[in-house]
């Protein structure tokens, strides 16, 4: 999956999740061409992150405007940064880069990621 501007994370999945829910619940926005739920090298299981990438990457700001929720679980949904833009807004100290938000350079938030915890937790 390259670096198209009509990429989105897509966080908080539920684990049963299929890439056919993803691409079925975000076409009614527009042309979904690919959907990818990123899996654990290991397990083959899913880690609770995807990311989907629009046709038409115009589409991205209407779905930012919405909230989402996906076989029961609401999901979080951000423009997708590549390595390089994540790399730069960590050493800009924008921790909080979201390029959707003018002006909210200081925002604080008080919402933390935890990856790598196995499926048994709840």
């Amino acid at each position: 999956m390259g670096t198209e501007e009509g990429k989105l994370f897509i966080g908080g999945i539920a684990w049963d999740t299929a890439e056919e829910n993803l691409r079925d619940y975000f076409g009614q926005y527009g042309d979904v061409s690919e959907a990818v739920i990123m899996r654990d090298k290991i397990t083959g299981r899913p880690r609770g992150f995807g990311f989907l990438v629009f046709s038409d990457p115009s589409i991205l700001d209407r779905v930012l405007q919405d909230s989402h929720t996906i076989d029961g679980r609401t999901v979080e949904v951000k423009r997708a940064l590549s390595r390089e833009e994540q790399q730069n807004s960590v050493r800009s100290g924008n921790l909080n880069c979201d390029r959707g938000a003018v002006g909210e350079g200081d925002f604080k938030t008080k919402k933390i990621f935890v990856g790598g915890l196995p499926s048994t937790i709840t």
